[in-house]
């Protein structure tokens, strides 16, 4: 069939068909990807400290050349952030430079980056990306080219759909006052900074942000990117200004819910569709100038309606200056005059360090997200001494020590004031409850943190391309203390005279009971560094004081994780005082610390607990616990630790602690046998269980443990004998103690006997020891050195020095006074008889040294990692600082440090007489092994400036801060 069409028409259809035609040869255009992909470029950052409610750390995003002739890339502001970085750019030949922030813009989410180019060997010339902020339209097809997900380079298609979306609104940093674009492109992390390009190879966006929810992107326009580009060419900052107030696209069908005449819209239709409305006002100068839902008329002189970009230009040309604004109020034209502010000095440039925390000003982002008031010192870090004293992460502090801080000036004043060691009282509020005014106490600490001032010193212009690009451009000078401040050891005595009776009234129901709770205290330990493999910062338990002459408490190894930081010991809730940790036990739960008993009188001050003596526990050879024994248990109340508690039981079990090895080696008590009772004692910090003697015969101690299925920390209270908590306290004045140096576990007779062919005479003797118990120790936990090479995993334990033993306490009791015993094993069905050279307990608070560089924090390999298998060197990585040049470099905790640089180190002495000689800015290769064997290489670059070289070093009884 034929159809026979007339001529106009066939002009017409002929007209859409080469309409067609055009757009099909339009769509097959070939992209010009390969020109550009050398502009682009993978960023990585490394954010050295807190700051603006970011934390320390590193990540990676994109970013690409708009000046190849000066070394400028454009990326987003938070990718750079606000504060001290250290950040590379890694090109697509894989060639690596330092790159240094040129200009943040202290609102809309762009930055611009500078690299010298003269340091990049094996790139002849740089291609650059156009910016192309007018070709932006709806239906534009376009590819977002970057690191997404961190694959170096992908490649991601989509379609403009939007051009006057609001900004959206994130968790932390939020753009606002400007258009975003929008896209189902489907970025996701790494690709921010991704340039937005058309087939051109022109950037006509600016790669921002997207859903988690949906495939939508969002772009920032550049009409201000190019603005500010501009400015920097000509080695100058674009000015930017404020009226401190917040506005957001609104269509005419919202407005004219909200009161906006029919005149006014009819007007605003000849032009767009909407209008900007004030959707939030920051401070008081703004709430006297519009208020929330005026609709803005005109700015300044300018033309009606303006909309974001024109509104911008007005106010960036009018820094310092008025300006008059128009806006509808409920169906009413308002005119207001106010001042523009420079919006970069609402952006933090200072920051101060402090007691191990980061503070600086509260920065224009913090106030509008908060609605604060400007007057205050922004917490971006706690850090050791604030988080210690309970002032959090994200507070505003408004006073110390009864001097307001409005700003950093007065904060510096009213540090300078305060000594070492001494209380001081602090004002804050948390930035989400501003209306909830909290106090709190803190302990100054200048011997671990001297205080630091920094300052950002931002490069004249993008000419100075010899400013250091390998350091932050950041200086600092140390805050003034107190001229009598001595900055030493540890100030035992409070600074003023304690007249508080500093025990517990006697009003429990039994005289066993009363007889003990004076000797109860709480204990509170603030852990400096995560080392030993500690999960926590902050821990209480309950201590009882051991040696009130001396001043000793012990407490569980639960309260005290670690021999660095800061003890205090707190009685009845009315007195407190600082402590230090003086002992910790290597196999048993419990540790030593001492105050200073001079602070307390003699007549008020706390009873050293009724324990049995040495002499008796010898006359009495029966265990501490036997199943029957009535005791009365008391504690301090864990919710209400002010008030004491009491609670009779009966001893129904004894069992023993078998805890596993956590993922990350850290103590755990062996050898150690516990009681359980008729019934469940009340929640309580712990105590101690007294005999019908009256005397100290367990304590009711917490054990951390880990969880494997769930890969979660736990804890538990259980009731020990005292015995080996005994034997080190009889010794302090002369100490000379020794134990078995591995751990055991109870086996069954039954099991030994059929399973390992044990030998009835053994099986006899064993019973014959101690016949309410059918039992045999065998070795499960060696801590592999030299001393337990002649003992496996899997020995049974018949006796030492030929006496049978069958428990725990045999075994202490047969080694704790002597350097060597002889062991009979069960081994491959036979007995073997094997000298053992004891291990000595040092009367020392563990792990005695810490050498912390670029991050790292090193110290010996302790118990719990001996437990793991034999050390391959003896400096162990236990942990590492975020922001450190460690961290930037992803190497790991739990990790032996085999060579520095190609040279072999085998303690911490090898490695601080090796890293000594590595200058600032260098990079090192570090050769690395984790507890298996398995080695990984690494390299990090040194940074000195922020991450200076130092050790902690146990000294006399105290810590001392040593650099090298």
């Amino acid at each position: 069939m034929v159809f026979f069409v007339p001529s106009r028409l066939s002009v017409a259809v002929g007209g859409v068909v080469v309409a067609v035609l055009v757009v099909w040869r339009k769509k097959k255009r070939k992209w010009e990807l390969s020109r550009i992909l050398p502009a682009i470029v993978v960023i990585r950052v490394n954010y050295l400290k807190p700051f603006d409610g970011e934390s320390a750390g590193s990540s990676q995003a994109t970013g690409f050349v708009v000046d190849g002739e000066k070394g400028i890339i454009l990326t987003n502001r938070h990718v750079v952030g606000c504060g001290p970085i250290r950040a590379e750019a890694t090109f697509s030949n894989k060639e690596e430079v330092s790159v240094s922030p040129l200009y943040r813009d202290p609102v809309h989410d762009f930055a611009l980056l500078r690299f010298d180019k003269t340091r990049l060997s094996f790139i002849r010339s740089f291609p650059e990306i156009e910016l192309a902020p007018e070709a932006a339209r709806v239906g534009l097809d376009i590819r977002v080219v970057g690191n997404d997900s961190g694959e170096k380079v992908s490649i991601l298609s989509g379609t403009l759909a939007r051009l006057d979306r609001n900004a959206p609104s994130y968790d932390g940093y939020d753009d606002v006052n400007t258009f975003y674009l929008s896209a189902a492109s489907n970025t996701s992390g790494g690709s921010s900074g991704s340039p937005v390009l058309d087939e051109h190879g022109r950037a006509v966006a600016l790669n921002a942000g997207g859903s988690t929810h949906s495939s939508a992107s969002f772009y920032l326009p550049l009409g201000g990117v190019k603005r500010a580009l501009d400015s920097a060419r000509r080695g100058r900052r674009l000015d930017r200004g404020t009226l401190r107030v917040v506005w957001r696209y609104q269509t005419c069908d919202e407005l004219r819910r909200s009161g906006l005449s029919r005149d006014t819209e009819k007007a605003v239709r000849r032009r767009a569709q909407g209008l900007l409305v004030v959707d939030q006002v920051v401070g008081p100068r703004a709430a006297k100038l519009v208020e929330v839902g005026d609709a803005l008329i005109r700015v300044a002189d300018g033309q009606s309606f303006p909309r974001f970009d024109e509104l911008e230009r007005a106010l960036d040309s009018r820094v310092g200056r008025t300006v008059d604004i128009e806006v509808e109020r409920g169906g009413k034209r308002v005119c207001a005059t106010g001042v523009v502010e420079d919006l970069h000095a609402l952006v933090p440039s200072e920051f101060v360090e402090f007691g191990g925390g980061v503070l600086h000003s509260i920065s224009y982002q913090t106030q509008r997200r908060g609605n604060l008031e400007e007057n205050g010192v922004y917490v971006a870090c706690a850090g050791f001494v604030l988080d210690a004293g309970g002032v959090p992460s994200h507070s505003v502090i408004t006073a110390l020590n009864e001097h307001p801080t409005p700003t950093l000036d007065d904060f510096e004043a009213a540090q300078a004031e305060l000594a070492d060691e001494d209380r001081a009282t602090i004002r804050f509020y948390h930035v989400g409850d501003r209306f909830n005014d909290q106090v709190a106490t803190i302990r100054i600490n200048r011997r671990w943190f001297p205080p630091l001032r920094w300052v950002r010193v931002d490069p004249p212009s993008v000419h100075h391309h010899h400013h250091q690009h390998d350091h932050p451009c950041w200086e600092s000078r140390e805050m003034p203390a107190p001229r009598s401040a001595a900055v030493g050891k540890i100030k035992m005595k409070p600074t003023h005279p304690i007249k508080t009776k500093p025990f517990f009234q006697r009003t429990h129901a039994t005289a066993r009971a009363n007889r003990v709770v004076s000797s109860l205290c709480k204990v509170s330990f603030d852990v400096l560094h995560a080392i030993d493999g500690v999960v926590d910062w902050h821990f209480a338990g309950c201590g009882v004081v051991v040696d009130s002459t001396r001043g000793l408490v012990a407490v569980d190894r639960n309260t005290v994780v670690t021999s660095l930081g800061e003890a205090s010991v707190t009685f009845a809730a009315a007195v407190e005082v600082p402590a230090k940790v003086v002992f910790a036990h290597p196999t048993h739960n419990f540790a030593l610390v001492q105050y200073d008993p001079s602070v307390l009188e003699d007549d008020d001050g706390p009873s050293t607990a009724p324990f049995s003596s040495l002499e008796e526990e010898e006359e009495e050879e029966d265990d501490d616990l036997k199943i029957g024994d009535e005791l009365v248990f008391v504690g301090l109340c864990r919710a209400n630790p002010d008030q004491s508690l009491s609670q009779k039981v009966t001893v129904t079990e004894i069992s023993c602690v078998n805890i596993a090895q956590a993922r990350v080696p850290r103590f755990r008590a062996t050898n150690e046998e516990i009681a359980k009772f008729d019934q469940v004692l009340n929640k309580s910090l712990g105590g101690v269980l007294v005999s019908r003697k009256g005397q100290v015969v367990a304590t009711w101690a917490c054990y951390s443990f880990y969880s494997w299925h769930d890969e979660k920390n736990y804890e538990a209270f259980h009731a020990v004998g005292v015995r080996a908590l005994v034997d080190v306290v009889s010794r302090w004045n002369d100490f000379d103690l020794h134990s078995i140096g591995f751990g055991l576990k109870r086996i069954p007779l039954s099991t030994a006997r059929t399973s390992l062919k044990l030998e009835d005479a053994w099986v006899q003797k064993l019973r014959e020891r101690h016949p309410n118990r059918s039992q045999v120790l065998s070795v499960a936990q060696l801590a592999h050195d030299e001393a337990s090479s002649d003992v496996s995993e899997g020995d049974l334990l018949l006796g030492i020095d030929g006496l049978a033993t069958a428990t725990f306490r045999d075994v202490e009791t047969a080694t704790r006074d002597k350097s060597n015993v002889q062991l009979t094993l069960w081994r491959d069905n036979a007995v073997k008889t094997v000298t053992l050279a004891t291990r000595r307990v040092f009367k020392s608070p563990g792990t005695d040294r810490v050498v912390v560089w670029s991050g790292l924090l090193l110290q010996r390999p302790h118990r719990a990692v001996l437990e793991m298998g034999a050390p391959t060197t003896n400096v162990y990585c236990s942990y590492f600082l975020y922001g450190s040049p460690a961290s930037f470099s992803s190497l790991k905790a739990c990790r032996f440090v085999l060579q520095v640089d190609g040279t072999d180190v085998f303690d911490l002495d090898d490695f601080i007489q090796v890293v000594s000689s590595i200058p600032d800015a260098t990079t090192v290769r570090l050769k690395t092994s984790d507890l298996q064997g398995q080695q990984v290489a690494n390299t990090l670059k040194t940074d000195y400036t922020f991450w200076p070289s130092h050790q902690l070093v146990y000294r006399q009884g105290d810590w001392l801060l040593l650099s090298f």
